[in-house]
């Protein structure tokens, strides 16, 4: 009896170092964007983007590992709607960027919706990134974390809960803009821009 309760001893011991190991990865490789994120929004400005054909929009569902959990691991939710503006001549990606939590469909469906049935969208875009030949690009598009999202139309879609952090929201910008520095923007660039970890 006593080597059985010694072997599970040692066996929850081996996982809770294997978890404290993998979740101190996750957390070398990340930038300390909830440090910047106030910068990042104030160096942002409302531009009009024009909307191309439905057909013009190309989206992708990700996520990004952040850490891991006894049976699983941590997500975010990086799902991208992007298409090109030709009074910019740049592409620009609406990142919507959540953790996982709602269990039906992701946000990015609605916004999506949104975004195909219009013609111009008003985004705010940090002013680097907007201005910045480094961006704009098919495989380097300027990203869009805020626009006037029709959120009244989709309020439905959302429970009171769930409400707070709807696209466009401010809770929900705050929160994707920390979100996007932490896990998204390379770790040179953050370095170039905010001189920190």
């Amino acid at each position: 009896m006593r080597k059985n309760s010694m072997g599970w001893f040692l066996g929850v011991a081996f996982v809770a170092i294997l978890l404290a190991i993998g979740n101190l990865i996750y957390t070398c490789t990340r930038n300390d964007g909830e440090k910047y994120a106030q910068q990042y929004i104030d160096d942002s400005e409302y531009v009009t983007l024009h909307i191309p054909q439905r057909k013009s929009i190309s989206y992708e569902f990700d996520h990004i590992v952040t850490g891991v959990v006894m049976n699983s691991a941590e997500t975010v939710w990086t799902d991208s709607i992007t298409f090109y503006d030709s009074s910019y001549r740049k592409y620009f990606c609406v990142l919507v960027i959540e953790k996982k939590r709602r269990n039906i469909v992701r946000q990015s469906m609605f916004v999506g919706d949104d975004i195909a049935y219009r013609k111009t969208i008003k985004a705010r875009i940090n002013k680097y990134e907007l201005n910045s030949p480094r961006y704009g690009s098919k495989e380097n598009p300027v990203p869009v974390l805020d626009y006037d999202y029709d959120l009244q139309r989709l309020r439905s879609a959302y429970d009171d809960k769930e409400y707070e952090y709807a696209f466009s929201r401010p809770a929900y910008y705050k929160r994707a803009v920390e979100l996007y520095l932490t896990y998204m923007m390379s770790k040179e660039e953050f370095k170039e821009r905010y001189g920190g970890k």
